[in-house]
């Protein structure tokens, strides 16, 4: 399979730093370009990881990759109001796109989840049905191109169901 390029979004603080971890060493492994998108430039996961980030999520051209993934954590909620971050999922809707617990909700914000069968954490279902979603409570659900996880221990599930929808 040819190269593809997967971006990585995350908050500036707080992000899960496994889930991180994780998805990029499987992506990298199968010989994809990940970068790296955020508020600002540079992020530090839940236990203190701290990554470089490429390029603010304002600059991202949603064309320029063949696959979003909303990583998850605490900090995820830090996207909910930001307009570029919303902008950014419901731009990438029409792609392989993937999100985790918390950062389900920013792609039903963004109203990137409609008519679509998702998951995510329990205390994020009324969001998640505001989106126009129907929540199926799975630890993972992938509806054609959107892969959903519940918790970051699905980090390498999920990050296999990327590549399996970027083979397609």
């Amino acid at each position: 399979m040819a190269e593809k390029k997967i971006l990585l979004v995350v908050t500036p603080q707080g992000f899960n730093d496994s889930q991180y971890e994780v998805c990029r060493r499987l992506f990298e492994r199968r010989g994809h370009k990940v970068s790296v998108a955020s508020l600002t430039g540079a992020a530090r996961g839940e236990a203190g990881l701290a990554i470089p980030v490429d390029m603010a999520i304002k600059d991202v051209k949603s064309y320029d990759y063949d696959a979003m993934v909303f990583l998850g954590g605490e900090g995820a909620r830090l996207l909910f109001d930001d307009d570029s971050a919303r902008k950014l999922a419901k731009d990438a809707k029409y792609k392989v796109i993937a999100a985790s617990d918390k950062a389900v909700v920013l792609l039903s914000l963004a109203d990137a989840l409609d008519d679509k069968k998702v998951t995510g954490p329990s205390d994020s279902i009324s969001w998640i049905l505001k989106g126009k979603a129907q929540y199926t409570g799975e630890p993972i659900r992938i509806d054609d191109k959107l892969i959903t996880v519940q918790e970051p221990a699905m980090s390498e599930q999920m990050a296999n169901a990327v590549l399996a929808a970027l083979e397609k």
